[in-house]
């Protein structure tokens, strides 16, 4: 799928959000281990007229097995009939809508110019976001950070051209540098990030909720959700590591519509918190099933 058709898709998505044009409940999920989750993630667009479910999984020690972290499944319906038309693994279309999701929250938000983004994590979140922001900030240099140098290599490697890329051995160095910042870690237990180490002016995307200082809710100037129903709802069933995430403003997709202001000034420090919303696995899911009969792809089996 191209990435530029993924932004696209992405933004169009978070207007319908906005817009109250489709369904997208809260996630549900459980819990068989400490570190791991299963979540059930229900969506419907109706102006599309695309229906389905995405069931994830996230192991952090699957590397220890010599499996991937996240694991999942997408099925989409006829929304007519009800009837199932496709299933998919979710692992693919996870990374491109998450990266996706943080460009487009980034192409609204970030400060001008953007010169410098920190990614701390160089696993395949971190590849497609480097990937997607490349795309939003053409001229950024993208300063990565991993515990396993390798894995900057293979990511700098895989990226080739595409954007420049610094190998940083510390975080908060890569970070106190930088306009844009993603931590695209697994769950982290423990804190591993201080927001006093972000500048002003810098935009802040956690792609997992966890491993930032408490005062990311308190100290940034704006603090925003992708759905903050369903924020408010993971942190009260997982049990938040922030004492006080009152000042939510709203939710990214009322700043894509025009419906919440979004930066006011260049010196703003801005958090959003992306946990990912149903309806956009819907869309990038249905956009890559409609590829696939284009190109004969897949298995046909009788249902």
């Amino acid at each position: 799928m191209p990435f530029a058709s993924a932004l696209d898709i992405i933004e169009e998505t978070l207007r319908h959000h906005a817009n109250g044009a489709s369904e997208n409940p809260p996630k549900i999920g459980i819990h068989p281990r400490n570190d791991a989750l299963m979540h059930a993630m229900p969506g419907w667009l109706p102006i599309s007229r695309r229906a389905g479910l995405k069931w994830i999984a996230s192991y952090p020690s699957n590397y220890k097995l010599g499996l991937p972290n996240i694991i999942g499944l997408l099925l989409l319906s006829n929304p007519d009939t009800g009837l199932p038309v496709c299933v998919m693994d979710a692992a693919y279309l996870t990374a491109v809508r998450t990266a996706a999701v943080s460009a487009i929250t980034s192409k609204y938000l970030a400060p001008s110019p953007v010169e410098k983004i920190a990614v701390v994590g160089a696993g395949i979140q971190g590849r497609y976001h480097v990937e997607m922001l490349s795309l939003v900030h053409p001229t950024a240099v993208f300063h990565v950070v991993d515990i396993d140098d390798n894995a900057v290599r293979i990511l700098a490697e895989a990226v080739g051209s595409k954007a420049t890329i610094i190998p940083v051995k510390d975080a908060e160095v890569a970070i106190r540098g930088a306009d844009v910042v993603v931590t695209a870690t697994s769950r982290l237990e423990d804190v591993a990030f201080q927001f006093s180490w972000v500048r002003e002016g810098s935009l802040v995307l956690p792609v997992h909720v966890c491993g930032w200082s408490e005062d990311i809710t308190t100290a940034s100037d704006l603090l925003l959700a992708d759905d903050v129903q369903q924020f408010n709802s993971y942190i009260k069933t997982t049990g938040s590591p922030y004492s006080d995430i009152s000042r939510i403003a709203g939710s990214m997709s009322s700043v894509v519509a025009g419906r919440l202001p979004g930066r006011r000034s260049n010196v703003d420090r801005i958090v959003v918190f992306n946990l990912g919303v149903a309806i956009q696995d819907v869309a990038v899911g249905s956009v890559i099933f409609e590829i696939a009969e284009q190109l004969g792809l897949g298995t046909l089996v009788p249902y």
